[in-house]
C-alpha cells in the first residue's frame, strides 16, 4: 500500500478549516481523498431526531481541498510555498447529502493547466458509492503564498 502525505501536511489549513482526512490514490492528473463525517463537527448529539447532514457548502470545500492536494502533489517541491486560490465552479450538481458516522469520498480529476490556473471535475460520494456533488469545472488560481501577507500588510 502507498503511502501519502498527511493532508494537513499539504494544505495550509489545520482543524477546524481542514475538510480533507486523508488521501486513498494519486497519480499524476488525478486523486481520490476521503473525509469522514462526524457527529460531532456537526454539533449534533446521537438522539436527534433529524441526522445531522453536512451542509453543501461544507461538502463543496471539502471537494476542492481535494483538488489542492492534488495540485501540490503533481507539482512536488515546486509547489511548497504556493496559495492555491478558488476561481470559480460551474455546472455543480448537489444530487444527495451525507450525515454523520458516513465517509465523503473525492474523486478528482485536472483537465488543464495554463501558467497559474488550473481546470478540474470530479465527483464525491458517500462512502458506499450514492453520489452527492458533481461538478463540471472548478477552477483555481495559484498564487506565492507570500502574496497574502504582502497584501494584508498593506491594510
Amino acid at each position: 500500500m502507498t503511502e501519502y502525505p498527511d493532508p494537513a501536511d499539504l494544505l495550509p489549513y489545520g482543524h477546524p478549516a481542514l475538510h480533507v482526512d486523508r488521501i486513498l490514490t494519486h497519480r499524476p492528473g488525478a486523486l481520490t481523498a476521503v473525509k469522514a463525517v462526524s457527529q460531532h463537527e456537526l454539533g449534533g448529539h446521537a438522539g436527534s431526531a433529524r441526522p445531522a447532514r453536512l451542509p453543501s457548502t461544507l461538502v463543496l470545500e471539502s471537494f476542492l481541498q481535494a483538488c489542492g492536494l492534488l495540485v501540490a502533489l503533481d507539482a512536488g517541491d515546486e509547489g511548497s510555498d504556493r496559495l492555491l486560490v478558488f476561481g470559480s465552479a460551474r455546472n455543480l450538481r448537489f444530487e444527495g447529502s451525507v450525515r454523520a458516522g458516513e465517509l465523503l469520498v473525492h474523486s478528482v480529476e485536472l483537465l488543464d493547466t495554463h501558467e497559474d490556473t488550473a481546470v478540474f471535475s470530479g465527483v464525491s460520494r458517500t462512502g458506499d458509492g450514492q453520489t452527492v456533488l458533481t461538478v463540471e469545472r472548478a477552477i483555481t488560481l495559484s498564487r506565492p503564498s507570500d502574496s497574502l501577507a504582502a497584501a494584508t500588510s498593506d491594510d
